[in-house]
């Protein structure tokens, strides 16, 4: 089987729809059925079944998937090894990070990283940071650089911490924020208990949204335009002068902060490549 085939099997596999699998590896769907039909032929099974809602694995189909996961796996593996032997510092590093680091920091990151390492090439993935743990857990990556509370059984750096703020065009009162329309969008599970918790602990209402949008930069954009008022990570409102911001930690003892880390597997500090930017990185953050 060949890595075409591992491509195929594995993107089928996920789409369960062979007009997407086609769509997806720039082919056509007779061409893909055909490849499926000889795939058959050659291991004498048959692969997928076809329902009213799509197509399904068959038992001997699912083991051929994990036979292309593995295969793709010692391909990249291979690839890393032989960049790792040449003289001059080559290879490919894969990342995945979170969709709001990957907007405000890894740009200038990795172009620094660039200059100094043209022949490096980078893979970037981005998603929500519960995501990237299961990449990182799936060997799919090199290195997830997570923000929020989570514990993978990796090695970890912190790269930094930000505190959260209620964020406004026009100045407030705390006691004004219960009757302010308050708007949220869609994060990952830390986050909103963190948010939850602060609320609860010091407003007696329960959280009314007015409105409610896809991501934080969309939520920052309502904000400017005095829509309403929002909780938003620093991150996201760097050199954001003309907003009113309070921190979630002016409200009392409790300390609300958002945690960005670097996480990976410790057989990946053994690729040159891939240790250069686990250094660059950190030396960036002074960690």
């Amino acid at each position: 089987m060949n890595l075409n085939d591992c491509h195929l099997l594995i993107d089928l596999y996920k789409t369960k729809n062979i007009t997407h699998t086609a769509n997806n590896l720039y082919t056509s769907q007779p061409a893909l059925t055909y490849r499926i039909k000889q795939l058959e032929k050659k291991y004498e099974i048959e692969l997928i079944v076809r329902g009213s809602k799509g197509i399904d694995f068959t038992e001997e189909g699912r083991i051929l998937y994990e036979h292309a996961e593995q295969t793709l796996h010692n391909e990249r593996l291979l690839v890393d090894q032989l960049a790792n032997l040449a003289e001059e510092i080559k290879g490919t590093i894969s990342i995945g990070a979170s969709g709001l680091f990957a907007l405000h920091h890894l740009p200038r990151i990795l172009n620094a990283f660039k200059e100094l390492y043209p022949n490096i090439n980078i893979q970037l993935k981005t998603g929500w940071s519960s995501e990237m743990k299961e990449a990182l857990n799936a060997e799919e990556i090199h290195l997830a650089i997570i923000r929020g509370n989570y514990s993978l059984n990796a090695k970890k750096c912190t790269l930094c911490n930000e505190e959260l703020f209620i964020v406004s065009k026009n100045p407030f009162q705390k006691e004004d924020i219960p009757h302010l329309p308050f708007i949220t969008y869609k994060t990952d599970p830390p986050l909103s208990l963190i948010i939850d918790k602060w609320w609860r602990t010091n407003f007696q209402k329960p959280v009314h949204p007015s409105i409610e949008t896809d991501q934080a930069a969309t939520c920052k954009e309502m904000v400017k335009y005095n829509v309403g008022i929002a909780v938003l990570p620093g991150i996201s409102i760097e050199g954001e002068e003309d907003l009113y911001t309070i921190s979630l930690n002016d409200f009392g003892e409790d300390i609300y902060y958002r945690e960005t880390s670097l996480f990976y597997n410790p057989f990946v500090e053994n690729l040159r490549h891939v240790k250069l930017f686990i250094d660059f990185l950190k030396s960036h953050y002074n960690v």
